[in-house]
C-alpha cells in the first residue's frame, strides 16, 4: 500500500523553510524538543548525545530534562531537574542503546513555573486506556492567564461529563495546562475512539482555538504521542520579544541509502549504513537541526504532521491507510471507530483502499 506522505531524504547540509534553525550558541529558546518515530525499534543514543549538549554546554537549557518512550503500550519515563549536559542519568541514557519506535525528549529553560520536577516535560496521562505524552516549546497566553481555561470549540458531543475537568496540571507551566485542556476537550467530545483523520481535525481545531486567543503573542510547538505508533507534531512558531531566535520545529527522515551523519553540538559521527537495513525508516524532529549534513524540513506555521513508521503524513487518506494497517488508537475501553462511516465524511470510498481490510 502506498501512503500519501511527505519525505525528507538525506542530502547535503540544507534547510527547507524560512529559517536556518539558529546557531549552536546560546539562545533565548524557552525549551527545546526532540522526537523520534521509527518503523522498527531503534535506539536514540546518537540524537541524545547532541541534544543533551544543549542542556548547559552549547546552549542554556539547564533547568531540567525529560524523556518518555514506549515499550508496546507502556511508557518508560525519566525526569531530572539537573542540567542534561552534566546529569549522570542523562549520560546513562545517551550511552545505553534503548530501542523504541516512538519517543520524545525535552530540555528546559524555565520561563513559566519554578525549577522543580513537577514542571519538567514530557507530561503523561492515560485517556481511553491509551498513554498520551506531551512536550511543548513556546508561550501560550491563554493558559498563562488562567491555567484552568476550558477549550470549547469541539462542542460537548453526547458526553455525560460536559462540565468535568478530569485532567488538571500538577505543576505550574502553561505547557501542562494546555495538555490537560486538550485532553479534557477530547474526552468530552468522543465517546467512541476517533479514527486518526477525525482526531487530526479535532486537534487542529483545538490548536486554532488556542492560537486565536492571542495569535501575535502565542508560540506553540509541541510533540504529542497517542500510544506507541503515532507522533503528532504541531508548530506555531515565533520569536520572543527582544530575541532574534526563531522558535520552530524541523524534521529529517533517514532511509535507505543511509550515510554518515555528524552532530552539530559535539564532534561525533555515525555511519548509519553499517547499523541499518534497507527497510529501516526513522524521522527525527527537533527545535533546531541536530546534524549538519542532512536535509531538515521546517514545519510551516499552523501545520500538524502525523509521523507513523518513520514517515510524515498530512492527508486524511494517508491517515485512513494507517488505520487500515491496524496502527490507529488501540484501546480495550472504548469501542473502535466506524471507519467506513468516517470515510464517507471525507468523500472517500472503502473500495479505493485496495488490499485493505475493514
Amino acid at each position: 500500500m502506498q501512503l500519501d506522505v511527505r519525505v525528507a531524504s538525506p542530502s547535503s547540509y540544507n534547510y527547507l523553510g524560512r529559517h536556518d534553525g539558529g546557531s549552536g550558541t546560546s539562545t533565548t529558546l524557552g525549551c527545546q524538543l526532540l522526537g523520534m518515530n521509527c518503523n522498527k525499534p531503534t535506539d536514540f543514543t546518537f540524537s541524545l548525545k547532541g541534544f543533551w549538549k544543549r542542556g548547559g554546554d552549547t546552549d542554556i537549557h539547564t533547568d531540567g530534562w525529560g524523556v518518555a518512550f514506549y515499550e508496546q503500550n507502556g511508557i518508560r519515563q525519566f525526569h531530572d531537574v539537573e542540567a542534561a549536559a552534566t546529569s549522570p542519568m542523562a549520560n546513562f541514557l545517551s550511552n545505553h542503546p534503548i530501542r523504541t519506535t516512538n519517543m520524545m525528549a525535552h530540555i528546559r529553560f524555565a520561563t513559566v513555573g519554578e525549577v522543580q520536577l513537577s514542571n519538567v516535560h514530557p507530561f503523561c496521562r492515560e485517556m481511553w486506556g491509551v498513554n498520551f505524552c506531551f512536550a511543548m516549546n513556546g508561550d501560550v497566553p491563554m493558559f498563562k492567564k488562567d491555567p484552568c481555561t476550558k477549550l470549547t470549540s469541539l462542542g460537548p458531543g453526547d458526553s455525560p461529563c460536559k462540565e468535568e475537568s478530569y485532567y488538571n496540571p500538577v505543576g505550574s507551566t502553561d505547557s501542562e495546562a494546555a495538555f490537560c485542556a486538550i485532553l479534557n476537550a477530547l474526552r468530552v467530545r468522543f465517546q467512541r475512539l476517533p479514527s486518526l483523520p477525525v482526531l487530526y481535525d479535532a486537534l487542529r481545531q483545538l490548536c486554532d482555538e488556542i492560537i486565536a486567543d492571542d495569535p501575535k503573542e502565542t508560540i506553540m510547538n509541541f510533540l504529542l504521542t497517542c500510544g506507541p505508533n503515532t507522533l503528532w507534531v504541531y508548530s506555531w512558531p515565533g520569536q520572543r520579544p527582544g530575541s532574534k531566535t526563531w522558535n520552530g520545529l524541523y524534521y529529517t527522515t533517514r532511509e535507505f541509502p543511509f550515510a554518515t551523519t555528524h552532530l552539530r553540538d559535539v564532534d561525533y559521527s555515525v555511519d548509519f549504513s553499517t547499523r541499518t537495513t534497507q527497510e529501516d525508516c526513522v524521522s527525527v524532529i527537533t527545535t533546531k537541526p541536530l546534524t549538519n549534513d542532512e536535509e531538515w524540513i521546517e514545519l510551516q506555521k499552523g501545520e500538524l504532521v502525523v509521523f507513523d513508521q518513520g514517515r510524515p503524513n498530512i492527508s486524511h487518506r494517508s491517515l485512513f491507510e494507517i488505520e487500515l494497517l491496524g496502527r490507529g488508537l488501540q484501546s480495550t475501553v472504548l469501542e473502535k471507530p466506524l471507519l467506513e462511516e468516517d470515510m464517507r465524511k471525507y468523500n472517500l470510498d472503502a473500495s479505493c483502499f485496495q488490499g485493505s481490510f475493514i
